[in-house]
């Protein structure tokens, strides 16, 4: 009865050792696709970081002419023009 025991578990250790094996062929496959898609996703963002760099790079001229086209001054200006455009607007029409 102990040998049959004994065979019994020597059987189980067996079966356990080669789905064992298979888990960690399986988990070793898992880890490349891991660290392949890291890579991935690291070469992405590099990219993505240098496209918003020379995006910030070609947008500056443009951001300067935005500071100054809504500096208050600038729209108090711009506001005077257009009131002025309507005065001379409504004037010409009631004639």
């Amino acid at each position: 009865m102990a040998v049959a025991g004994l065979v019994l578990i020597a059987i189980e250790v067996i079966v356990i050792l080669a789905r064992a094996a298979r888990l960690t062929k399986r988990l070793q496959e898992l880890n490349l696709l891991l660290a392949d898609s890291r890579r991935l996703a690291h070469d992405e963002l590099q990219i993505l970081n240098q496209a918003t760099t020379e995006t910030a790079a070609l947008l500056r001229p443009y951001r300067r002419l935005r500071k100054w086209l809504t500096h208050p001054l600038a729209v108090a200006l711009f506001a005077s023009y257009r009131h002025r455009a309507a005065q001379r607007w409504s004037a010409s029409r009631v004639r």
